[in-house]
Order: structure tokens, then C-alpha cells, then sequence
């Protein structure tokens, strides 16, 4: 089995970059979900947002500039103008932030630093109602002393090298989970491609489930993945361990192309990929995890799987992340 696409989403809930390599940490690949877009509400409040309530989004594509800096740019369809784009550091200095407080992850005041006028203007004009850009990558996220932290160590610490103490204190359970892994076999399975009036081409199929890592194998069968418990890269011995599904929502029907909602993408996998039963009215498709030992990953380095006789189950403890996190993105698909 290889590594086929790595992608980052420096804006959660904008288009990908894929990468050739990338920098693997317990924290995720990175430079992914530096920044969340905000709506600013009338009572001055923010609403994080996500592709799957403002499928516009899907129309702001980023890609690498610099190797600090990354650009979006505003793609609409029907215009014939060249499209309008904005440059972005990777890494911002705070020092000139403002730092406000937002409902994100596990906690329900996460530190945040609005990004200059010039940002937020930029996505407003485009959005056509008040949008803030945020960095958050700096917070420090959900304390590994948590309940929910320990939970998730107590899966984990089992592949931890020893003195496991010290990989611990590097996890710092920052989102919901910091990667998710998903296999080529399991897409070319999925019922839309084999319906010839639905079909969608694979590549844009795939990055509506917003994989981190895109695992491949010649002889790999479909949902393979629901079995794995262990992924490692040979022979660097970067681990990472997966934790639980992703039970997906209707941000999968949201068309990429024109940023509306008009897909019947999620209704085509019910009737086969309802496969967990902590999470039986969603389908299932991908897994999320951690790296417990870091390093560089490239596309086209091998892997090798420990696998579980039965399915993963959603857990009581993700039922209860669920209910703590207020932008469900962050539990489900909408990288």
C-alpha cells in the first residue's frame, strides 16, 4: 500500500492543497487548519462557518505561493474575468492581533487573532455579508490533562515508543481529531460512480470528503479501512493510530463546481454504508487519527496496516465531542 495524495486545508472548509511531501506532527500535517473563516452576526457575535451551511465556499480555491504564504482565490463560475485572489501567510505575527474568544473543538472560549482589515474585506466582498478570517493555530486546544484527552491517550498510548511520557506530552488534542485517512479502493465503490447519468470525475469526488492522507493498493479492497486500527510508514516508522469513523453529512452533496447544494451524494451511500452502530443514520467513509511519531511524508511511500477483527463503533466519548463542539465539521468531514 501507498501514499497517493497528501492535502492540507489552510482554511478550514476551503478547496485543498495537495502536496508532493509534507511535515507529519502529532498536531497533523503541517500548515492544515491554520485559519477558520467567521460570519460576523448583527449583535457583533461570530458564527464559525462550514461548506456544509455556506456551500459557497467551495467556490475559494487555495494553492501554495510562497513558502510561507498561500493564496486563495475566488472562483465564479459564470464570470469570464480572471479570478480575484489574496495572499496569505501560513504563520501571521500576532503581535499586531486582536485575540477574541470563539466556540471551536472542546472548548468553548478558544483563544483566536482576527487577521487585518485587508483579509477580512477581501473575503466579505466576495461572500457579499460580513466574513472575519482567523488564525487559531496557536491555541493551545484541549490540555492532554483532560477527561477527553486521556480518553483518546488510553487508545493511543499502546503504539506509543517507550518513555511513552514524553510522545504524550506532544499531543495536544487540538481539534477533533488531527488527520483523516481514507483509501482510493473505498471511492471508486461508491455508488455514484456506477450510476452513468451521476457520475462525477474521481478527483473532485474525492477531495468533497476532504481526506488528509489517500492510501492505494492494487489488490485493496473496498472499505478495507473500516478494519484499521494502525497505519505506519515504511521504513521511516512514522505511526499513526485511528481512533473512529467518519460519519459524513450533507456537505458531501454540496457541488464543487458552483458552490450549491444539489447533490444526492449522501442519500446514495445509506443504503450501504450505514455501518456503525454508534452512528446509525450516517454513512460511513474514512477514519480519523493521530500521529504518535512524526516526520516527513511523501507521496509514493509505502504503509503497512494493523487491522481489527470488527468495526470501530462511535463511542460515548465521541457522542460527547460531538455535543462540545459547536462546528461539527470538526467531528465529521468538513475539513
Amino acid at each position: 500500500m501507498k501514499i497517493t495524495q497528501l492535502n492540507i486545508y489552510p482554511i478550514k472548509s476551503l478547496r485543498p492543497i495537495s502536496l508532493d511531501t509534507a511535515n507529519l506532527c502529532p498536531q497533523g500535517l503541517a500548515n492544515d487548519r491554520n485559519y477558520i473563516l467567521l460570519k460576523l452576526s448583527q449583535n457583533g457575535t461570530y458564527t464559525n462557518m462550514f461548506i456544509g451551511q455556506q456551500p459557497e465556499m467551495a467556490l475559494f480555491h487555495c494553492s501554495p505561493c510562497t513558502p510561507h504564504t498561500f493564496t486563495v482565490t475566488y472562483h465564479l463560475p459564470s464570470s469570464l474575468e480572471p479570478p480575484p485572489s489574496i495572499e496569505i501567510p501560513y504563520t501571521p505575527s500576532l503581535a499586531s492581533l486582536k485575540q477574541i474568544s470563539i466556540d471551536l473543538h472542546t472548548n468553548p472560549s478558544y483563544p483566536a487573532h482576527l487577521m487585518p482589515p485587508e483579509y477580512n474585506l477581501w473575503f466579505t466582498t466576495h461572500f457579499t455579508y460580513p466574513v472575519h478570517l482567523a488564525y487559531i493555530d496557536s491555541s493551545p486546544g484541549t490540555p492532554s490533562t483532560s477527561p477527553l484527552a486521556q480518553s483518546w491517550l488510553s487508545t493511543i498510548k499502546p503504539h506509543l515508543p517507550s518513555p511513552a511520557q514524553e510522545d504524550e506530552e506532544n499531543i495536544t488534542f487540538s481539534d477533533g481529531a488531527a488527520l483523516l485517512i481514507v483509501s482510493s479502493a473505498s471511492l471508486s465503490a461508491l455508488p455514484l460512480l456506477h450510476e452513468p447519468s451521476k457520475q462525477e470525475q474521481q478527483s473532485t469526488l474525492l477531495e468533497k470528503f476532504r481526506p488528509n492522507i489517500v492510501l492505494s493498493a492494487p489488490d485493496l479492497a473496498a472499505w478495507d479501512e473500516d478494519f484499521w486500527s494502525c497505519i505506519t510508514v515504511q521504513p521511516k516508522g512514522i505511526k499513526i493510530v485511528l481512533t473512529s469513523n467518519c460519519a459524513r453529512c450533507t456537505s458531501i452533496n454540496v457541488d464543487l463546481r458552483t458552490g450549491e447544494m444539489t447533490g444526492s451524494l449522501l442519500k446514495s451511500m445509506m443504503g450501504s454504508r450505514r455501518v456503525d452502530p454508534g452512528k446509525r443514520w450516517e454513512p460511513i467513509f474514512g477514519r480519523y487519527g493521530f500521529a504518535v511519531r512524526g516526520g516527513e511524508v511523501t507521496v509514493g511511500d509505502e504503509v503497512t496496516v494493523e487491522r481489527v477483527g470488527e468495526r470501530a463503533v462511535w463511542s460515548l466519548l465521541s457522542l460527547f465531542l460531538l455535543e462540545k463542539v459547536s462546528c461539527v465539521d470538526l467531528v465529521r468531514d468538513e475539513y
